[in-house]
Parts: structure tokens; sequence; C-alpha cells
């Protein structure tokens, strides 16, 4: 399973991106953009995204948010107000009709945790372009033209194989492992979204990563969003 990220380390991450953000507010008050173009990205456990998902952010040049950081921030109230803050106050107000929105529409539940988790993740992508890794990024978007919602996925016997070399482990703990984490991932969904992650019509495209190599997959994202960018 994924390790946790040290607290002082996200911190310093996270204290970076406000003070950025705070000076770009002071030095953009006329901007009109609503939302910058971003991707997300939902991947069943063992798909290569060690690998997959730094090629994704050179080829894009956008900063990814995963699990340990997104989960640091919800944690820390005093953080989640800082992220919060850094919007001009007509934005700052948007954030919570926006939510209502949501919870209304059926697209989250209405529990604290993925009610946080959906305002840090607009105000990322309201202070620049970003790829959203996990934690439902794909049903809090749902709709907006700017963003692009994929998923990887790979045959088990391929998963099991890349597990296993990565963790050093037997390839049946390696399954053992898979089917674990992918079942706290489908629980996730189905906790917070009511909805199940293997549903393939809740994204724009699904990719196998065992067919495709990773250029090519990184090729075809970074044409489909700005594809994307273009007819919204």
């Amino acid at each position: 399973m994924p390790t946790t990220m040290p607290e002082t380390l996200a911190d310093g991450i996270i204290g970076e991106k406000i003070a950025e953000w705070e000076t770009h507010r002071k030095l953009e008050k006329e901007r009109k953009v609503v939302t910058f173009p971003f991707l997300t990205i939902s991947r069943q456990f063992g798909c290569g995204e060690e690998t997959l998902v730094p090629e994704l952010e050179k080829t894009l040049g956008w900063k990814v948010y995963g699990r340990n950081l997104l989960d640091h921030i919800a944690q820390r109230e005093s953080l989640s107000r800082s992220f919060i803050e850094t919007l001009d106050e007509n934005n700052h107000r948007g954030i919570d009709d926006w939510i209502n929105y949501l919870i209304r529409s059926g697209a989250i539940l209405q529990k604290d945790y993925v009610v946080k988790i959906s305002q840090l993740m607009k105000v990322i992508i309201e202070q620049e372009s970003a790829i959203i890794l996990g934690r439902g990024g794909n049903r809090i978007f749902a709709g907006n033209k700017q963003g692009l919602n994929v998923r990887f996925v790979a045959p088990l016997e391929d998963r099991v194989k890349s597990i296993a070399a990565l963790r050093k482990i037997s390839t049946v703990d390696a399954e053992r492992l898979i089917q674990t984490t992918d079942e706290e991932r489908e629980e996730f969904h189905k906790s917070y979204f009511n909805e199940d992650i293997n549903d393939s019509s809740n994204f724009d495209a699904c990719f196998n990563t065992s067919s495709l190599s990773q250029e090519n997959i990184c090729k075809t994202i970074a044409l489909m969003s700005d594809e994307k960018q273009k007819s919204g």
C-alpha cells in the first residue's frame, strides 16, 4: 500500500502552494477563468501508476495531487481554510453553492469527508491546471468541460506480476494485496458516491496499460485534453 507522506514534507509542499496562489491572486485580480484545464485519474491497483503518473506530470506540465496530499489537507482544518482563502471573495462564496449542487444532484453523498475533499479539489482547479489522482475526482467534476476523466486498467495477471516485482513479494501476496486494495477503492467510491467505480460510462476514456505504451497513453491524454478544451 502507498506510504503516508511525512507531515513535514506535506506541510512544506502545501505552504509553498498557498503562498504561490496568494501571490497570483494579488497579481491577477481581473482573471476571468472559472477553472483551469485538469485531469482526473482512477486506476486499478498495479497498473504501473508509479511510472505512468510521473510521465503524465512531465507531459502535461501539471502538478499531481494524490491521496496522501489531499488527505493531509482535509485532516488539517487550518490548511483547508488557508486553501479556500486563496480564492477571491466571489469564488470563495461560490464553493458552498457548488457543494450544495453536488449533494442535491446526487454526485456526492452528504458526508463530511467527501464534502471537504470536493472543496479542496475545486480550489485547486480554480488556481492551476492539475492532475487529481483518485478520491472520486471524476464524479466530483462530472460534466466540467475543462476536465478530462480517465481510468487505467490491466489484466489481473499483469498487475500481480507488476506488484510482486515492485514490492519484492510473492505472487500470492501480490494478488492478495491487489484484491484488498481494489476492494477498498470500490468501497470508498460506493460509500461516498453511491456508484460502481468500474462503470466505464463515468469516464471519458479507459486505458489498458498492458496493451498500450506509457508514451502513447500520455500523448493520447494530452491530445484528448486539448481537444476537449477546444470543444468546451
